[in-house]
């Protein structure tokens, strides 16, 4: 089962983050939930620099682009909450792997990866025959997934935790043995806002 994902990356004020998250948490998110093959959202924040990213993920790339119409004026008053700029990417959820629910006061670590075209096959697996069983064995390990746009040349592992103690814990070779470390680019911490994102686990390429 092949899922698709959009993202949109809201550099907003710090002093609207609260404001955007309660227009999310009232309006939007019931409204993209209902939308047709809609499988999920998730939203991530860093209050202290009014960074959020909002996660759409659909059954299909057709309803996937099929939500555009719908979804952008919705997009539009978000950034007009928050007071910011939205960045908007599309990618292909390469890997999903949950031991729990999180909680809404999860710590979140996302990483995002340069992946050259010839690099995507081996980075995937390296996520999955590596990354995910070093994952698995970290005390207060709740879920991670792998998203990525070939086309861009891009890839983002999100890594959740039940506290910021545990994302401490995480181990250094839970970056990849051979693939996935050396192809970091920049790593950011988030409070898990709201946790709906419901994509089945996909722990093979």
């Amino acid at each position: 089962m092949t899922v698709y994902a959009r993202t949109a990356t809201f550099r907003g004020r710090a002093d609207t983050v609260d404001k955007g998250v309660a227009y999310l948490t009232d309006e939007a998110v019931p409204a993209i939930l209902a939308m047709p093959r809609c499988v999920g959202m998730s939203v991530l924040a860093d209050k202290k620099t009014g960074l959020c990213i909002a996660t759409t993920a659909w059954e299909s790339r057709e309803a996937m682009h099929a939500s555009v119409s719908k979804i952008r004026p919705i997009r539009e008053r978000i950034a007009r909450t928050l007071e910011g700029t939205a960045e908007v990417e599309e990618w292909q959820v390469a890997a999903m792997d949950r031991r729990h629910g999180s909680a809404p006061a999860a710590c979140v670590r996302v990483s995002w990866l340069r992946l050259p075209s010839a690099e995507a096959d081996p980075v995937i697996s390296d996520f999955i025959a590596e990354t995910l069983p070093a994952l698995r064995v970290i005390r207060g390990f709740c879920s991670a997934s792998m998203l990525v746009n070939r086309e861009w040349g891009r890839a983002a592992i999100t890594v959740a935790y039940d506290s910021p103690e545990a994302a401490e814990r995480r181990l250094a070779r839970s970056d990849g043995k051979h693939h996935v470390a050396p192809n970091i680019s920049v790593v950011r911490t988030f409070d898990l806002v709201m946790p709906h994102l419901r994509v089945p686990d996909l722990a093979s390429y």
